[in-house]
């Protein structure tokens, strides 16, 4: 507006000098041309005729030349406004990501190009570019390209449109065209503005958005667990098939009319109280579903990001639960066996240093389980140190040498006492040799310890431990082997009395059934001076072979060199555990072979119901309780209902609803469906053999007979189209 008054300023500036001028002109000619009057006095007193004359030509002037300043003006304005559109498209022409070039309609030639264009069809330069078919022809889209532009050149108005070509990574390249028509739209297009803006990466991000929305939907779907979306206020919004079979409803029944704390309680039985914005987590639950069932789930909660949706997912875990309690009671079991017998068992992960004790372990290292982690160095802290150069040896020999560990030492307890433990263990190692754990036991034997030093202190309370010992113990002279005395326990199991083996040898008794093993003892013997736990085997006096778990020690009695021998019978707890393996073995193969006949019976049950599919009649099987239980696909077609729809209803008021009640009312009789015009007959058989729990079924057979009547044109009986007519 200011740019407007000052131009308008500046041309009535200019009309009052040209009129002065004009002025100053005219009277300079009167004066000195015509010479009228003088100069100063037709400018000072000019008369009135020249002073109107001279303001009226004055005027014209004014005007004329104010008129021809104003279309000078204009004209620079246009010019400068196209130099000025001419410098902004060349800079939209240069600056623009998509590929653009002017092509001329006659000879379709490029005659103009930006870099984008240039680079894209490996150009030298724009005017390198040719003929625009030759170049499209690289591509495969000549036909499609020309015939667009051929119709922007006769319509003389813009198009639009897409095209596809595969690129040189061997991936389909996507572009938008456009084509614009340059110049007078009144008059031929000679020249057209051909845009092509690349949309590869955006058509494939939609095929790839398109494609992950298809594999989460599949994972969604086909996870396993049972999977829900949540809505604000708990609403379910979605569920999968997994929670349709969860709850026992379908998907009709849930989506958008229930909320998920229907079905999933808190263990305790309350209702858990969480919003769909609450964070995630993971829980323990209960699911209730339609028939009342509960069962235990872990659920996890996760909120979707931007928005106020939660995905709920609930994993069956009543089988775990189960196992867990299994557990535990074997657990249990197996702590009051190992308190009674004084045995704990240990295991010493060799990668991560951690040590894992069974509880009689903290017993007998007299420790709370509460408040104490067992580890390796604490362990050789407590030992005796008379035995802990022994000890270290032999674990190092067990870890690095594969030896067996099989030793006796002492520990000092907290209190100060001192317990002697007997220790057995072996090393795992990976495929490579290295040892991955040492799995052994400890046995507090400070008992038995105590006992021999009291039967080297006293004869009598050595002889009442010797003689009420429940295990066998013989003490044979070092020397020769001869016995120079038995126990009560060793009589009951070998069936010889004391004078029968007294100064004779196990080798003249004939009590070592394995000559090898009574050489394995005599070496232990030699390495070690003891014996722990040797399995071994006695023929006893009835010619029995008796399994024994034999230990031994070299003793001082009567101021001699003897052996104190140890041993347990375990021939009923071999033989038991042998049962047990074979029991074992059994069972898995019964496992075995019943998921065999399971896996058949599918298979019949499979091809049973493709064959029903197949036939055009209805049948239907029935339940003790008259429920449908299956049926063929021919009573879904009849009836237009879905399979959830139709199992679990009662047979007779299914039939009767949709106009099958006088069939059912008279067996075996061909009627009239008045619904369908068509002929059927009605059959009910019961199964010949009962269900396992001694409860009958029932097959329901509905054949069509319509075509029958049309090939044999055989007209229907009064009697039933008296009961169609009533029906």
């Amino acid at each position: 507006m200011l740019k407007t008054l000052k131009l308008k300023k500046g041309h009535a500036l200019l009309a009052a000098g040209l009129s002065l001028l004009f002025w100053l002109g005219d009277t300079f000619v009167d004066a000195y041309v015509f010479g009228r009057r003088s100069f100063v006095d037709q400018l000072l007193a000019p008369e009135p005729f020249e002073i109107s004359m001279r303001i009226f030509y004055a005027t014209l002037a004014g005007i004329f030349f104010t008129g021809l300043f104003q279309l000078w003006e204009k004209g620079r304005k246009v010019e400068t406004a196209l130099r000025h559109s001419d410098d902004l498209s060349k800079i939209f022409f240069g600056s623009s990501r998509d590929a653009i070039c002017v092509i001329k309609t006659d000879t379709l030639s490029v005659s103009d190009a930006n870099s984008v264009f240039v680079q894209k069809y490996a150009l030298k330069d724009a005017q390198s570019a040719g003929s625009f078919p030759e170049l499209l022809a690289r591509n495969g889209l000549t036909d499609q390209v020309l015939g667009q532009l051929a119709a922007c050149a006769g319509g003389a108005a813009p198009v639009s449109f897409e095209i596809n070509y595969r690129g040189a990574d061997g991936g389909t390249c996507y572009e938008e065209v456009s084509i614009h028509p340059v110049g007078e739209m009144q008059q031929d297009v000679e020249t057209v503005l051909y845009v092509a803006r690349d949309i590869t990466v955006r058509r494939r991000s939609q095929e790839m958005l398109v494609a992950s929305e298809a594999r989460y939907r599949a994972i969604f779907e086909n996870t396993g667990t049972a999977m829900a979306i949540i809505e604000p206020g708990g609403m379910l919004q979605t569920v999968n098939r997994g929670f349709e079979a969860a709850s026992g409803y379908s998907r009709s029944e849930i989506e958008g009319k229930k909320v998920w704390t229907d079905f999933v309680k808190s263990p305790e039985g309350g209702v858990l109280d969480r919003g769909a914005g609450a964070q995630r987590r993971t829980f323990e639950a209960l699911l209730e579903d339609k028939t009342g069932t509960q069962r235990s789930m872990a659920g996890n909660w996760a909120p979707v990001d931007g928005t106020e949706q939660a995905v709920l997912s609930l994993l069956d875990i009543s089988a775990n639960k189960e196992a867990e309690e299994e557990l535990r009671k074997s657990r249990a079991t197996l702590a009051v066996a190992q308190r009674i017998a004084r045995l704990g068992n240990w295991d010493w992960d060799l990668c991560t240093n951690s040590l894992n004790w069974s509880e009689e372990m903290y017993r007998i290292f007299g420790l709370d389980p509460a408040g104490f982690t067992p580890t390796y160095d604490w362990f050789l802290q407590v030992v005796h140190p008379q035995d802990l150069e022994r000890v270290v040896r032999s674990t190092n020999d067990a870890i690095y040498n594969s030896k067996p560990y099989q030793i006796d030492y002492r520990i000092l307890l907290p209190s100060g006492a001192a317990r002697t433990i007997s220790a057995s263990a072996e090393v795992t190692y990976d495929a490579q040799g290295n040892p991955l754990h040492m799995v052994g036991t400890n046995q507090d034997i400070t008992w038995r310890i105590e006992a021999e030093e009291a039967l080297r202190s006293s004869e009598e309370k050595f002889s009442k431990a010797f003689h009420a010992s429940p295990d066998s113990i013989v003490i044979t002279r070092a020397a020769d082997g001869t016995y120079i005395d038995v126990n009560e326990a060793f009589q009951v199991i070998t069936g010889y009395s004391r004078d029968e083996v007294i100064g004779k040898s196990s080798t003249e008794v004939g009590l070592w059934a394995d000559p090898d093993a009574r050489m394995v003892m005599l070496k232990l013997l030699n390495q070690h001076e003891h014996v722990r736990n040797l399995d071994v085997r006695f023929r006893v006096k009835s010619g029995e072979v008796r399994e024994m778990i034999w230990s031994a020690d070299v003793i001082e009695y009567d101021g001699e060199a003897c052996l104190i021998a140890i041993s347990r019978d375990v021939t009923d707890q071999r033989q038991m555990e042998k049962e047990l393996l074979e029991s074992d073995a059994r069972l898995y193969m019964k496992h075995e072979e019943l998921k065999n006949v399971f896996h058949q019976m599918e298979v019949i049950r499979r091809e049973w119901e493709e064959i029903m599919d197949c036939i055009s009649d209805m049948f239907i099987l029935a339940d003790q309780f008259g429920k449908i239980r299956r049926f063929n696909r021919a009573v879904e077609t009849f009836t237009g209902k879905a399979h959830r729809d139709i199992v679990g209803r009662d047979c007779e008021a299914f039939l009767k609803e949709h106009g099958l009640g006088a069939h059912l009312a008279s067996p075996d009789l061909e009627l009239l469906h008045k619904e369908t015009g068509k002929w059927f007959v009605v059959k009910r058989h019961a199964f010949p053999n009962a269900e396992v729990d001694g409860s009958s079924r029932e097959v329901v057979i509905i054949n069509e007979t319509t075509s029958i009547r049309r090939r044999t044109g055989h007209e229907a009986p009064q009697a039933a189209t008296e009961v169609s007519a009533a029906n």
